[in-house]
């Protein structure tokens, strides 16, 4: 974190600390706007064009999701948000917001008033971030609470909480693990029942054609997605962790949009004109990233000898979708997500991806708190080295900064690289 960004962090910690929550709410929303409009027209020679599209657009969301009360809906990272597309209705995201409040350096206060409150420190620290911002008055209160079973357990807590705090109304997709006839008719009528519970609570009908449309955006923004999978598989894109944790807003939360569908079209062109060359050690990356972690960015960041190539959880959901089906489409989706039921569905995503995209090695990043992915590591790492993949076990924190032991981290993330410039005789830098 550089000297800007902590006193900037400092300043916005400043005005909650002094009473003026809605202050640092208005110069939170501003500062993502306005950083991702330098960005976006930035030409720094290393960030690509879609890259910087991509930062730029999600910036604009996330201001817009705080802009003010009663206007967006919470909902969880897996929550099918095209029906609230369609409807105009902002969306906010406990992932995307808590990485946001990290990249800002005032992440500090909205995890001590959590705690302070009551919540754990066990807690997954994205949903700490999130009733932290609410506690200190920071989070404007939405229009409705919708979240999925998916995957995370803090969802059952932190959802839970909000909805009972701000007095909204709150909606869960109970996923099931199965994958048959029955689960998809089962999932299929609770997605009718959002929509009809987003339309009480919202005042607005969903206009069946804009839905349409929404969902071709998301057929074709998928489809370029695979495409640009395609050409990674023997190109090299000098990039940085931060874009991949971008990838997961653009591919779930804001699947549908117009914006992802021009971000997908544009990285699809990019990596065509790429040289089709492999170069340096190629990683697949297992879950959430620490992109604000210098000491592990550094080693990956525009190097032309290693690169992060993609994040198990940027395809865990890249189904087909019908868009004369919107409902048990996204049913279907929901069900075959990589993440959903056993842990071994995950894993056999993660071995098909692997091989897929020729990969040297696989880093497991154990987040704080996420008991999923902390739980089944040890499995992994034994099934994934068999199949021929070193993988290392990483302990950390997504979004707490206070939460790591960075030198440690560092120390065996730079070992287990050298251990792959051995094993294939590469130049690691």
């Amino acid at each position: 974190m550089n000297d800007t960004v902590r006193k900037f962090g400092e300043k916005v910690s400043g005005l909650i600390e002094r009473g003026h929550p809605e202050a640092a709410r208005r110069i939170l929303a501003a500062v993502f706007r306005g950083y991702g409009k330098v960005i976006r027209w930035s030409k720094n020679g290393q960030d690509s064009e879609p890259r910087r599209y991509l930062m730029s657009f999600c910036n604009d969301k996330m201001a817009d999701s705080i802009r003010g009360e009663g206007r967006a809906v919470i909902v969880s990272l897996m929550t099918p948000c095209q029906i609230f597309h369609a409807m105009n209705i902002p969306v906010m995201v406990p992932e995307g917001l808590s990485c946001y409040m990290t990249a800002s350096g005032c992440e500090r206060i909205f995890l001590e008033r959590a705690e302070a409150g009551g919540v754990p420190e066990s807690l997954c620290s994205y949903h700490k971030m999130l009733i932290g911002m609410t506690l200190a008055g920071v989070l404007p209160k939405p229009m409705m609470i919708v979240n999925t079973t998916l995957a995370c357990d803090a969802n059952q807590l932190s959802f839970r909480m909000l909805a009972d705090y701000f007095h909204v109304p709150h909606f869960v997709l109970d996923v099931p693990g199965g994958q048959g006839d029955s689960e998809l008719r089962y999932l299929t009528r609770q997605m009718n029942d959002m929509i009809r519970f987003a339309e009480y609570h919202s005042g607005k009908t969903l206009d069946q054609e804009k839905l349409r449309k929404v969902m071709e955006a998301s057929r074709d923004s998928v489809a370029n997605y695979r495409r640009a999978l395609a050409l990674k598989q023997t190109r090299h894109e000098s990039s940085r962790m931060t874009f991949l944790m971008m990838d997961a807003l653009a591919m779930h939360i804001y699947l549908g949009t117009p914006q992802t569908l021009k971000y997908t079209g544009k990285l699809t062109d990019h990596l065509r004109k790429l040289p089709e060359k492999r170069t340096g050690i190629r990683i697949l990356w297992v879950h959430t990233l620490p992109y604000w972690q210098n000491s592990i960015d550094d080693i990956f960041r525009y190097n032309d000898k290693a690169e992060v190539v993609l994040c198990d959880m940027n395809v865990d959901n890249l189904s087909d979708l019908d868009p004369r089906n919107p409902c048990g489409t996204l049913a279907k989706q929901l069900l075959k997500n990589s993440m959903n039921g056993p842990g071994q569905r995950r894993i056999d995503r993660i071995l098909a991806y692997a091989r897929q995209m020729n990969i040297d090695g696989i880093i497991w990043f154990c987040h704080w708190g996420c008991k999923q992915t902390l739980g089944m590591a040890a499995n992994a790492k034994e099934q994934l080295e068999a199949a021929g993949f070193p993988t290392l076990t990483l302990d950390g924190d997504g979004c707490d900064t206070r939460n790591v032991q960075d030198g440690q981290m560092a120390t065996r993330a730079g070992a287990f690289m050298e251990q792959l410039e051995g094993t294939h005789d590469r130049i690691y830098m």
